[in-house]
């Protein structure tokens, strides 16, 4: 006898695995940085431009401004709501060493998972 699972089990089974994350704010508010599949596609596209866009300009190295730009455009475009976006870089307040933190800290934490090769 098959297994029968339903597809609300699987789309349940789906969002755990999918980490996002989470930075806390003073006051104790915090703001979700979501990870790309849970983005639309044309924002998943987005963040592929500007993600080569932020690897230019710090590969460039000379416009600290242009950076710290890109980053927040990066942030503005992941986090779950835009006023949680804006409280987050107004904490920040265009520190570029907190900024590639957290930008690294996102990556790091929001990984695609690896695709199995079994298809068993």
């Amino acid at each position: 006898m098959s297994a029968v699972i339903g597809l609300d089990q699987i789309r349940a089974e789906a969002r755990r695995s999918i980490q996002d994350l989470t930075v806390g704010l003073a006051g104790g508010k915090a703001v979700c940085l979501r990870n790309a599949l849970r983005m639309s596609k044309k924002d998943r596209a987005e963040l592929t431009a500007l993600g080569e866009r932020v690897a230019a300009v710090a590969e460039a190295g000379d416009d600290e401004d242009e950076l710290v730009a890109a980053l927040a455009d990066v942030v503005l475009l992941v986090a779950e709501t835009k006023p949680t976006a804006r409280a987050l870089l107004a904490e920040i307040g265009g520190d570029l060493l907190t900024l590639t933190g957290l930008f690294r800290k996102y990556q790091e934490v929001c990984q695609l998972p690896e695709v199995s090769g079994s298809t068993s």
